[in-house]
Parts: C-alpha cells; structure tokens; sequence
C-alpha cells in the first residue's frame, strides 16, 4: 500500500506540471489564432476572458490524456535513473504491481473526461461559437482618417465617399453619398463638408452634411427629378455596431451535441436512408414493370433519362445523409477514444519512461510531445477518412489507441523480460 502512494505521489507534480504547460501553449496559440479576429472590434475585456474561458473545454479535453503521458513518463524515468525500479524487482516487486494502480488512476480519470466531454464540452463549444459569430457581427467605430477616395460600405443602405478628412478625422470634405431605399429609387447627396457622430444610448450612427444638395427621383411620379439645397441636413446611418449584441441560437453542429442527441439523429438518418432506399427501389421497380409489362397499353411511359435523375438525385442525397451520419458516429466515437488514450499512454508511458532512465522533465516533454503528435495525426486522418466514407469511423478513432496499447504491450514485455538490460 505505501508503495503504491509512493508511485501514485511521484506522478502528481509532473501530471501538474505537464497539464499546466499543455494547457498555457494552447492558450498561446488561442491568441495568436484569434489576436487578429478581436482586435480592433472594441470588444470589453470581460468578453475576451469569457471567450477564452469557454475555449479552455476542448483543451482540457486534449491536455489531460497527454499529461497523463509526461507524467507517466516522468515518473517511471526517475523511478528508473534512481535505481528505484532494479531494487523493486530485486525485492520481488514485478513492474506490473507498480503500474496497476497507475493504470487505475487514468482510468478514473478517462471515465470522469468522458462524462466531462459529453457534458461540458458540447455547451462550451456552443456557447463560445455564438460569441465568436456576435464578435464578428459587431462593427468599431469607423477610422474615417483612413478611408479618403474609398466607398465606404460599413453602413447599411449608405455608401459614402469622401475626397479627405481633416487631421482628427472628424471633419470629412467634398462628399458624396448615396442611400439606397427599397421602396423607391436611389437618392444622392452632395455636400461641401460633414460630421459623423455616434449615439451611444442608441448605438446610432448619425451624418451631419453641411452646404449641400440633395438628388433625388419623386417615387410617386418618376419623371419628376427633385433638387433640393441645403445648408445643414442629418442622415441616420444606422445601427454603428458599436456595442457588442448577445445572441442565441438553436442550431448545434456534431461538436455542440451530446451523445444521447448524437445517437438521436443518427437513429433519424438511418431511418430516412431506409426510406431512400425503398423510394428508389420502387421507382425502378415501377419503372421496368410499365416498360416491359404494360408497354402495350396506351399509358405514357416515363422517359428513361427522368427515371435515371431521379435515381441519381436520391442516391444523392442518400450519401449526404450517410456522410451526416458517420460525422455524427466519428464524434460519438471520439468522446470515448479520447479519454481512453489514458490509459493507453500509461501502458506506453511507462515501459519508455524506464527504458529511457531519465528525470529530465525537457526530455520526457520531448518524447512526450513527440509520441502525442503521431498520436494526433492517425486520429485527425482517421476522422477525415471516416468523415468522407473511406473507413469506419469506430475503427478510424479507436486505431491510434489499439496502436498505442500494442506498442506499450511489446516495450512492457521487453522491460519485463529485461530485453537490452544487460547491455547497459
């Protein structure tokens, strides 16, 4: 029993250690990702964490099965450079009764991230979609200084062109602008100066033109041109996108939905590709009977390029619904296989970790690393495969896994049977 908390107690920092680093370089590449999207929207630094922090689901989804690995081999690596491992099986003690309890830990930890990935993952991703999409959607105030000789589009129903602005931006010259009414025709503005100014109680865009001219064509009686002067006029510009609108939406795509809702619509796909398949047996079924049969009757008979549409149509329209189907059955597969892979990198991780007799945390990161990426590859392949038909899609994500325990399974047999030990 001491034993095993020792073992159990020398895997806790290195878990720590290797969860902390994964999860701060997949913030760092969060950033870099998105850095360019957020920046300059004026978006309030509450929703940027908030955006992070849902963000952090799928992540700790990835950095706890590879942390399970650093740690493994971390441990093992210094239980090995330490001589630990040699007076263990000195004393009896077989390699198998020190990573047992190992193993019993990551597998408390896999059925805690399943339960994790189909609970909290899916509303995570949902919810940092929709403020990512209401990020977007939200326009900063427009940098006028900027944009002298170009239309600017940013305004809904509004073009607006401007030969130059004074140093500020806030004084535009020789203006042009055009409004675009859905219930009548165009109408043209022309002015000497103008001033944008923005209402933020109604988060309004408001243009004050000055010394101008107003072109427009009577709605009513198109043959009527009007000209109209001014010295001051105002144009509501509309929404200014200057505060950030929360949205809702009820759409979820495979990495939004729980299992249970998963195994629902696939249930309603295979039903639906059934019926696909009973439609378009019957249409040729009918099609040769009123050929060959009832040729002699006076009945027209449907051409045979009609009948081959329609077929082609719902075949069709029977592979999209099959490809819908295994995405669904690759993703249901996926929140399984996942935590599953800790276990299957304690089976790896220990046998490299004393083979490699190392406490060095920069190596057991490197081969760590180095062992989750072609880990990473065969899964997102596999799941690229599976999403076009090429594999089956439990197959495509549960192979790295089978791959990893058959690798774990030779380098544990060859500890165990001390291959290579004597040529150190």
């Amino acid at each position: 029993m001491r034993l095993r908390r020792y073992v159990l107690s020398e895997l806790m920092m290195p878990f720590l250690f290797g969860f902390s680093v994964i999860i701060f370089l997949l913030v760092i590449d969060l950033i870099l990702q998105m850095l360019d999207r957020i920046l300059g929207k004026g978006v309030p630094i509450s929703v940027v964490f908030e955006l992070f922090f849902l963000n952090t689901a799928w992540m700790i989804a990835l950095a706890v099965p590879m942390a399970v690995l650093v740690s493994t081999l971390l441990a093992f690596g210094r239980l090995s450079a330490a001589g630990e491992i040699v007076a263990m099986r000195a004393l009896g003690i077989g390699i198998h009764q020190v990573v047992g309890p190992v193993l019993l830990v990551a597998a408390l930890l896999g059925i805690g991230l399943v339960v994790f990935n189909d609970r909290v993952l899916p509303e995570f991703n949902h919810r940092a979609r929709v403020l990512m999409t209401d990020i977007h959607r939200k326009r900063p105030a427009v940098a006028l200084a900027d944009k002298a000789g170009v239309m600017i589009g940013d305004f809904k129903n509004y073009q607006i062109l401007f030969d130059r602005a004074d140093t500020g931006g806030n004084i535009l010259y020789d203006l042009l602008v055009y409004s675009f009414n859905s219930n009548g025709f165009p109408e043209t503005a022309v002015a000497d100066s103008g001033v944008v100014e923005f209402d933020e109680a109604r988060d309004e865009a408001l243009l004050y033109l000055f010394n101008g001219e107003m072109h427009r064509i009577d709605p009513d009686d198109p043959t009527v041109y009007a000209l109209t002067t001014f010295a001051k006029a105002r144009l509501r510009l509309g929404d200014a996108g200057q505060q950030l609108s929360r949205s809702s939406s009820a759409y979820r795509n495979d990495r939004e939905m729980d299992i249970a809702t998963m195994q629902h619509k696939i249930s309603q796909y295979e039903s639906e590709l059934h019926q696909a398949k009973v439609k378009r047996a019957n249409l040729l079924n009918a099609f040769v009977r009123e050929v060959l049969i009832d040729s002699a009757d006076a009945k027209p008979v449907q051409s045979p390029r009609a009948v081959l549409g329609r077929v082609a149509a719902d075949t069709r329209i029977a592979r999209h619904k099959s490809r819908a189907a295994d995405r669904l059955r690759v993703e249901v597969h996926k929140k399984f296989s996942i935590p599953a892979a800790c276990v299957a990198f304690v089976l790896v991780g220990a046998p490299i970790g004393v083979w490699a007799r190392s406490s060095s945390a920069a190596i057991g990161a490197a081969i760590s690393i180095g062992f989750f990426l072609v880990w990473w590859i065969f899964l997102i392949g596999g799941e690229k495969l599976a999403d076009r038909g090429v594999i089956m899609p439990w197959l495509a994500m549960w192979m790295p896994n089978v791959l990893t325990v058959l690798i774990g399974a030779v380098l544990s047999a060859r500890i165990i049977c001390e291959w290579g030990t004597n040529r150190r």
